[in-house]
């Protein structure tokens, strides 16, 4: 019996050893990623794989219902500026002559404030319901299956009236919540994950080393050698080296264009690396986790420049 005992004493820290080398890698850099939006708000589209949209048009020739032309313009501008400030979609300020980028059309069906005094109190309360669909070229793409309807209400005590949102104001958040709602969809969701490096070489060790110590720029150019020749098979090196731009692209970048070229780059390594260890899990998150960036949000720098040139082209002067 004591030999068995001390038997299984020599063999358990061998177990333990095996099993903590199995366990997730604690080193590595940080890096930001997009993943696409799970709440979808009942909003339908018809086009397989619409993820991401670069630029988008609303004004009051695309919003309907029975309301003034007044509230048309309003409602416009609300919803303009909640697509400014996702910084995905570019609000743009013409409406698309050859459906160069979709409309976001807007049917009010309710859209009211009324104030009323009960005793020595205020309430003040909003009421904005509506549907949305987004078209292309004329073509309906997405829309919401049933509309949305969103309330508001505000009391104070009646020598506290100046408290109360003026009714501009609670129409403006009943406008600005619903279109948040709607296009959220497309808009990805950022989150900040610890992006795992590989050390099955002497090279990948030796920059996995520096990606951890925060020196992403240094250790992608003791890999560049290695990984930019067409017939490395070095797996680890490859995959460190997306690790590394990456990085670079979230740490060292100083704007969205550099960020879009060090990931495209970025990806590009994991592709090579995900074709050549098709079983390695950590590899094919990197690879879809970019892939999906480059297809939704930074794509759009490429669609940007088409897009602005065809604006650029209808403003131009015309000859005769």
């Amino acid at each position: 019996m004591k030999r068995y005992a001390w038997l299984l004493a020599m063999v358990m820290p061998l177990i333990l050893g095996a099993c903590a080398t199995m366990g997730p890698s604690t080193k590595g850099a940080l890096v930001n990623v997009y993943r696409p939006n799970p709440v979808k708000e009942s909003m339908v589209c018809s086009v397989e794989g619409k993820s991401g949209i670069a630029y988008m048009y609303v004004g009051p020739e695309t919003v309907s219902g029975s309301i003034r032309q007044e509230e048309k313009k309003v409602i416009a501008q609300y919803a303009k500026a909640v697509l400014g400030e996702t910084r995905f979609i570019n609000p743009v300020s013409m409406a698309s002559m050859e459906g160069e980028y979709p409309d976001l059309s807007i049917r009010v069906h309710k859209f009211n404030v009324n104030t009323r005094k009960g005793g020595h109190r205020l309430t003040r309360e909003g009421v904005f319901q509506a549907s949305f669909s987004i078209r292309q070229a004329g073509y309906l793409e997405c829309s919401t299956s049933d509309p949305i309807l969103i309330e508001k209400r505000y009391e104070m005590p009646a020598y506290k009236k100046e408290k109360l949102p003026s009714p501009s104001r609670v129409e403006q958040e009943m406008v600005q919540e619903a279109v948040r709602r709607v296009i959220r969809q497309f808009v990805p969701v950022k989150s900040q994950v610890l992006r795992s490096v590989k050390s099955g070489s002497d090279l990948s060790g030796k920059a996995a080393s520096m990606i951890d110590a925060g020196n992403c720029m240094g250790a992608y150019e003791l890999l560049k050698p290695v990984v930019t020749n067409p017939a490395c098979e070095d797996a680890d090196s490859l995959y460190n080296a997306g690790v590394a731009v990456e990085c670079a692209a979230w740490n060292a970048a100083n704007d969205q264009k550099t960020q879009f070229q060090y990931l495209k780059k970025a990806g590009e390594y994991y592709g090579k690396a995900a074709v050549l260890r098709p079983g390695d899990p950590e590899i094919q998150q990197a690879k879809g986790e970019l892939d999906y960036e480059l297809r939704t949000f930074f794509s759009s720098f490429e669609r940007q420049d088409k897009t602005q040139k065809t604006l650029d082209d209808l403003k131009a002067p015309k000859s005769f």
